[in-house]
């Protein structure tokens, strides 16, 4: 006879539902915002009328996903992460011969060179294999860390084995290139990691490494080291650079915004303004209220997400929706910064908001998962 489930506490429920509310409310927002940055361009209307048919596809995945058990994602979690390293193993290999040089004709159709880097593969639609990555790497963790218990605090039995695949998965997805997914992955492996246990003294060598490496790459790689001069000495550039235009359309909206639709960045003035620099444009458009609202809502989506991690219903729900949680609030934190001139320009979208239909569409498989680990707290763990 099977125990019966503890009656899920009703203070438990607004958190659930205010994550979905906010999660939901960033995705109609961006789409708005995308369907406006497409109105004067045929290209870019297509493109958003594509980002709200996978908006409507994410919503029924997120649904999905929140009313399954998160367990199973325990029991995939490592054919997954296999899947998701072959891929990025069939990446890097064009990316390491090719570079930034066309490749043959079959190579360019299924690994494109795009924005100077090959990061996706092309099957029907293009597959971001490093967003792919920010779950499967996390449930990877979260699953052995649980199974592990104490033995994360010893560094050659639990620590190194974890540490080394996190570290192969930024090698990876760093060889494409993208430096900024790469620091992404470091914070949700180091954060879940730690969550778990593990020694601070542990992880500060990998985490001295890891900023050596990135720091090197930054100043030897030639665009990325015009990017840093360029953040430096911003708006010297004519005609000005991405980061100055993003500036310039936070200065022309105000407290109160020029109103939706009619701001001038998506005339040509701001590349990319319903992408990575999508932020620049609900500031110019809808002004620091629409900004501050934004920003509200992805840190009540992190702190309902903090909370859901503190109080699952076990190890693995705890580190599997504290590393999701993070992957969301750090690239929401990091396009942010890139916009308003605090970084410079790594090219990291804003979660649930730019278009990317791909990426939305993780994004919300991710919100989903959360959700579930959420709906079943105050019920037994299951048996292990």
């Amino acid at each position: 006879m099977s125990t019966p489930s503890v009656r899920h506490p009703g203070e438990f429920r607004w958190e659930t539902r205010l994550l979905a509310v906010v999660t939901l409310t960033l995705t109609g927002f961006g789409v708005a915002n995308c369907l406006a940055a497409g109105a004067y361009l045929e290209a870019s209307y297509h493109e958003a009328i594509q980002q709200a048919g996978a908006a409507l596809a994410g919503g029924l995945i997120f649904l999905a996903v929140a009313y399954t058990d998160y367990h199973i994602w325990r029991r995939l979690a490592k054919p997954l992460l296999i899947a998701t390293l072959i891929g990025l193993v069939l990446i890097a290999i064009p990316a390491l011969i090719w570079g930034n040089s066309p490749a043959p004709g079959v190579v360019e159709a299924l690994f494109p060179l795009h924005g100077g880097g090959r990061r996706w593969i092309k099957l029907g639609v293009q597959i971001q294999v490093s967003e792919i990555a920010r779950f499967t790497l996390a449930a990877y963790l979260a699953a052995q860390l649980a199974a592990m218990g104490t033995k994360v605090r010893h560094l050659r039995e639990g620590l190194l084995p974890l540490l080394g695949v996190v570290g192969l998965t930024m090698l990876l997805i760093a060889l494409e290139p993208s430096v900024s997914v790469s620091v992404v992955i470091a914070v949700i492996g180091a954060a879940i990691i730690f969550t778990a246990g593990a020694r601070i003294s542990h992880l500060m060598v990998p985490a001295v490494f890891g900023v050596a490496v990135i720091a090197a790459v930054l100043v030897l790689e030639p665009v990325r080291a015009k990017r840093l001069l360029n953040y430096s000495e911003p708006c010297l550039e004519i005609p000005p650079d991405q980061a100055c235009n993003s500036l310039i359309g936070f200065g022309s909206g105000g407290v109160t915004g020029t109103g939706f639709g009619r701001g001038n960045g998506k005339l040509g003035h701001m590349p990319l303004i319903d992408s990575d620099f999508l932020l620049s444009g609900v500031g110019e458009e809808w002004g620091l209220v629409g900004v501050v609202f934004v920003c509200l809502c992805f840190a009540i989506f992190c702190w309902m997400g903090f909370r859901i991690a503190k109080t699952a219903r076990d190890p693995f729900g705890t580190y599997l929706a504290s590393g999701l949680t993070l992957g969301i609030g750090v690239s929401a934190f990091m396009h942010a910064a890139v916009v308003t001139g605090l970084m410079p320009v790594t090219g990291l979208t804003l979660p649930f908001m730019s278009a990317g239909r791909v990426s939305l569409i993780l994004c919300l498989f991710s919100a989903g998962v959360l959700v579930s680990i959420g709906r079943q707290r105050g019920r037994p763990a299951p048996a292990r």
